[in-house]
Parts: C-alpha cells; structure tokens; sequence
C-alpha cells in the first residue's frame, strides 16, 4: 500500500470522518474504509473527495456526543454501551498518541473478548484498516466500536470433537440444519438468533486442528460467496482477511482464543444464510478452467473499482488482491469481476 505520506488528503478526509456516527442509514460507516482502501489502489484526490462527499450525502449520521468524558483505565466499562462510542474513540487517541498504536491495540485486544462477529465483522474490518492506513484516529475507531458493540458468542467450545478439516467443518453444520432461515433485518440480529438456535449447537464441531487454519477458512470463504453471491458470506471474506492484520498484536495464548473465536463466529454467520450446500474450492477451480476463464489484471480491476461508488464494491477488490498475494487463487479475480460487472465468459 501507499503511505500516507503520499496521499495527505487521505489523511485530512479520516480526520473529517469523526464527524459520522459508528453506523450510517442502514449500514456502518463504511467511508474511512473504501477511503483507505481507494487511497491503496491508487485513486486520486479528487475521486476520494468525490467519494466523501457522496457518503456525507447518502449514508452518513452525525456523530453523537458521549455524555462523560472516559478515562483509560475505565474503558472496559464501556463494554456494549454503543453510546459511549465518541467518547471512547477519543480516550483510546490520547492513549495512543501517549503510548503508540501497537501497545494499545495489543492492551485492548487482551482486556476484553475480541468478538471477531461485532457488527457484522465491521469493528475489526475498520481496525486493520486503521492499522494498515497508520491513522490513529482509526485504529481508535477500530477498537472502540470493538468495545462499544462487542458481540462475544457465548457457545462452550469444550468436549467437542473437531471438525476433520474447515470444509468438512462447515458441511457438517450444513447437513444438521437442513437449510434452516433465521429472522431478522441486520446480519447480527440473524447471528444472534443462530447462538440461541438449539440445533445449530448441537451441530457445532470444534476448531479443526490445522496450522493454517486462516488460509483455510480464506479459500472456503471465497468458494463460498463465489457460489452464492450472499452479502453475509461476502463479510466471511473480508473478514477472515481483516483477523490476520491482528494476529502480530496478539499474545501467542491469545492468538489461539482468537482462532476459536474466529472459527465460531463464522460457523455462526454461515448458519445464519440457511447453511447452504457448496461445492468444494476444487471443483470451483475446476470449473472456471473449463470454462476458459481470463482474469483481468489487478491494475485493470482497481481502475474500474475506483470509479465505483459502492463501497462494498471497493473494499471486497482490494482484499481480494491482498489474499490474491497470499494465494493466487483465480477465484478473487473472477469474483471481484463479478461484483464490479464486468462480463466475460459464462461459468
């Protein structure tokens, strides 16, 4: 990515962004993110003022005031007090500007449950954001909506047998629940009835036992909104790619809660959409070879999402390319194509 040294407007527009609420009309404030992420694929100045304020106009809530100023030492009691919010964010910049990014982010995580599911996966998408812009104010941002919304799920993990592997994981849940919908307006709100749902407790296995258990779940997950298109699953993706910005601030213990953590909300949020049956990444592969497949390079893929305004649009082809250089895996061109419309062969 670029530094921000490069892009000052960047910088100047994420200041601005602590005029919005921590959720927008009908969605979280997903503008310091597709910022971010339009900044790294090379937009221009223009085009991210263009894009702030077509957010301030469509999307954004002003910021509410916290009615107590917080100290430090008190931010765990903020622990899901949306309207602490504001107030928390600002409590967490003057620590950081005190103390440096990394210790406060590596204190926060170790004080209270990560809860990667916290609004819809969102608190952590908007805290590896932060830490890969370097702004304070959001990685501030990042770790108090963690705070404020923590959505801990609280399912006992123990004498569990686990999964074989992430596939035959989700394929076990999917086999027990028999396509089962779960009511609600909000992905959360269908989460948290699923913790509450007795067969999908039942159903649950373990974390499989792999030393590359986010890979794994990254190449389920892309599979899995490949064959669905579902916005849920799309969150799986983006998310799972957010958790391994974390993983350097943990505490090696603390990283292994954090794969538990990770394996359950997504098993969770995966039960939420009905548990669809899937086929395996392989056969996925398979098919798009069959059918003659022809990427699109990145270059081309980020001038055609910069021009986008849907900020989902934005942000699933940047992370695409970033998983795209762990593992070059044709399904994040040929669904980054998809979401940005772009037509090429049938498959």
């Amino acid at each position: 990515m670029k530094t921000l040294a490069t892009y000052p407007v960047l910088r100047h527009l994420l200041d601005e962004n602590r005029q919005f609420a921590l959720v927008g009309r009908g969605t979280a404030n997903h503008c310091p993110m597709a910022l971010t992420a339009l900044a790294a694929m090379g937009a221009s100045a223009e085009r991210l003022e263009e894009f702030f304020d077509y957010w301030r106009d469509h999307y954004s809530l002003p910021a509410e005031t916290t009615p107590q100023q917080i100290g430090y030492a008190d931010f765990a009691s903020c622990l899901g007090q949306r309207p602490m919010f504001s107030g928390l964010q600002t409590c967490f910049l003057h620590r950081i500007a005190e103390r440096g990014s990394s210790e406060v982010v590596r204190e926060v995580l170790a004080a209270i449950p990560v809860a990667p599911a916290t609004t819809a996966f969102h608190a952590l998408i908007r805290l590896s954001y932060g830490l890969q812009s370097g702004h304070d104010a959001e990685i501030a941002a990042g770790l108090a909506a963690l705070v404020v919304a923590n959505f801990s799920i609280d399912i006992a993990m123990h004498d569990r047998l686990p999964a074989a592997s992430v596939a035959d994981g989700f394929k076990q849940i999917a086999d027990h629940m028999g396509g089962k919908k779960f009511e609600g307006r909000m992905i959360a709100e269908r989460m948290a009835a699923v913790t509450k749902d007795s067969r999908f407790v039942r159903s649950l296995p373990a974390t499989p036992v792999t030393a590359q258990l986010l890979d794994e779940l990254a190449g389920w997950a892309i599979a899995a909104y490949w064959q669905t298109g579902d916005f849920t699953i799309l969150h799986m993706v983006t998310g799972v790619h957010a958790i391994r910005q974390l993983i350097p601030y943990l505490h090696p213990l603390r990283r292994q809660a954090l794969y538990s953590d990770t394996w359950l909300a997504l098993c969770v949020a995966y039960a939420s959409v009905g548990a669809p049956a899937l086929r395996p990444e392989q056969e996925c592969l398979h098919s798009l070879k069959q059918a003659n497949f022809q990427a699109q390079s990145w270059d081309s893929l980020f001038r055609q999402a910069i021009l986008n305004n849907d900020d989902h649009a934005i942000k699933f082809t940047y992370t695409c390319s970033r998983e795209y250089g762990l593992h070059a895996n044709p399904l994040y061109q040929a669904t980054a194509m998809r979401m940005l419309d772009i037509r090429t062969h049938p498959y």
